[in-house]
């Protein structure tokens, strides 16, 4: 049978739903820019609903909230909807995987995008001065033109098809960061929890990161835990119910998330490790001697695969030496965090830097009208390891947003769009808001990034 083919043509397509499609398609739409956002999942969220990864590690500078407008906004949004709680200690926000589906739909619908499910992107070229990218939908093929692609797929799907350079995790090998299935237990008790002398915020929820390594030794003497990781990331009360709790703890190693037949075994041995996770929870960890296996991520969760070459690519020591470059338009002061790519260990490096990100290392070398967003930008390892968080994640996409925008506004190209402009675009819509505008708290340097 042949299929029948959809052809759409539109300003600015955003490949990939999660937190960076999230953000670039809210800004390009807030700036007047026509845009539809495409997934291959039948909701938005990436990461956070797809994976279950319900906690947004939203680290601050030095007090200053360094998020995104439409962060902010998406957050605010999910308090409305009494889905929401923070937790200082471990500087993050937690919210319902639903509530998310939600909230994130709602909001491009009323800004009057569009959106597409359950479409596989099969190949991107150009066609005169767009580009063309074709999906592989439910009984149909689509083929969208337009003048502007934003790659949000994490993994560089859209960008290694239109022929950009790329990198594949680290360095010396292409290994990658491990991949987590994360894992949801029913059945806890917040009390029991409490009276063993354990925290709990607002008086119901649970939130605790790198924990139990004394636990996990005993288990794995035992014959109990074959997981490679030394101790449990985090785990975390779900909003609307506290006996439910999410836990980032299984871990993935050696497989890559661009091969169908490796992810296919991450998913396999994710499900194993969960088992072996809820019966290590159930042994040695008060509150949780009843909890069950709720669920594990719809799919496996992805720390890092592909990232663009860029016009400049960001790299440990700009993290380090807390660079801000005038280009920036994005600041981040999460740690650089490098869960092993072969043993059980984590490099975390917490030295309260807050560092800017280029508008550079968003832009493909020699690929015009391209950008990329979220954790699939031109970064080192190590850099990755620190910016890859969702909340940074939504504002490289919302930066990406507002330079498709801008150069729509314009006639022009995203390559000749600066990005202090695109920074001070994004100050204007925090300053709508009525938020404090992190920019104006930090320094901006004349470095101005040359790399290509």
């Amino acid at each position: 049978m042949n299929l029948s083919v959809l052809e759409l043509e539109i300003p600015c397509l955003v490949v990939g739903g999660g937190p960076a499609g999230f953000g670039a398609a809210s800004a390009a739409l807030r700036g007047g820019c026509e845009t539809i956002v495409a997934d291959r999942h039948g909701f938005l969220g990436g990461m956070g609903t797809a994976a279950g990864l319900s906690c947004y590690l939203n680290h601050l500078g030095v007090d200053v909230d360094l998020s995104s407008p439409v962060y902010r906004s998406f957050r605010q949004q999910l308090i409305d909807m009494k889905s929401h709680y923070y937790d200082a200690h471990t500087q993050a926000d937690y919210y319902e995987p639903e509530v998310c589906k939600l909230g994130m739909e709602q909001a491009i619908l009323k800004a009057g995008g569009k959106l597409l499910y359950h479409s596989i992107l099969s190949n991107v070229y150009r066609e005169k001065d767009l580009w063309v990218a074709e999906f592989l939908s439910k009984g149909s093929r689509v083929r969208i033109r337009c003048r502007y692609l934003i790659d949000a797929t994490g993994d560089a799907d859209p960008s290694a098809m239109a022929g950009a350079g790329l990198f594949h995790g680290n360095q010396s090998s292409g290994a990658t960061q491990p991949m987590t299935m994360v894992v949801q237990m029913g059945g806890f008790d917040p009390q029991a929890w409490a009276a063993s002398g354990r925290r709990l915020i607002e008086g119901r929820y649970v939130a605790e990161g790198d924990q139990y390594a004394a636990q996990v030794s005993l288990a794995r003497s035992a014959g109990e835990w074959s997981i490679p990781r030394e101790n449990v990331a985090l785990f975390w009360s779900m909003p609307h119910d506290p006996s439910r709790i999410t836990v980032n703890g299984t871990r993935i190693s050696g497989l890559s998330s661009c091969n169908a037949m490796e992810t296919t075994r991450a998913e396999v041995e994710g499900r194993r490790q969960a088992q072996e996770l809820v019966a290590f929870f159930r042994k040695y960890i008060p509150g949780f001697e009843n909890v069950y296996l709720y669920q594990t991520g719809p799919q496996v969760g992805v720390r890092e695969s592909r990232r663009i070459v860029g016009r400049y690519t960001l790299t440990e020591d700009d993290v380090r030496s807390a660079r801000i470059p005038e280009s920036s338009v994005m600041l981040c002061a999460y740690p650089i965090d490098v869960h092993s790519t072969e043993g059980t260990g984590t490099q975390y490096e917490d030295n309260g830097s807050i560092y800017g990100i280029p508008w550079e290392c968003q832009l493909p070398v020699d690929l015009e009208n391209v950008a990329a967003a979220g954790r699939c930008i031109s970064a080192t390892h190590e850099a990755a390891g620190s910016f890859r968080v969702m909340p940074t994640c939504m504002g490289l996409g919302e930066a990406a947003g507002t330079a498709a925008a801008l150069a729509w506004k314009n006639k022009d190209t995203l390559q000749s769009i600066a990005g202090a402009d695109i920074r001070h675009e994004m100050d204007r819509a925090h300053a709508a808001a009525g938020n404090l505008i992190p920019s104006t708290q930090f320094s901006f340097g004349s470095h101005i990034p040359a790399q290509i």
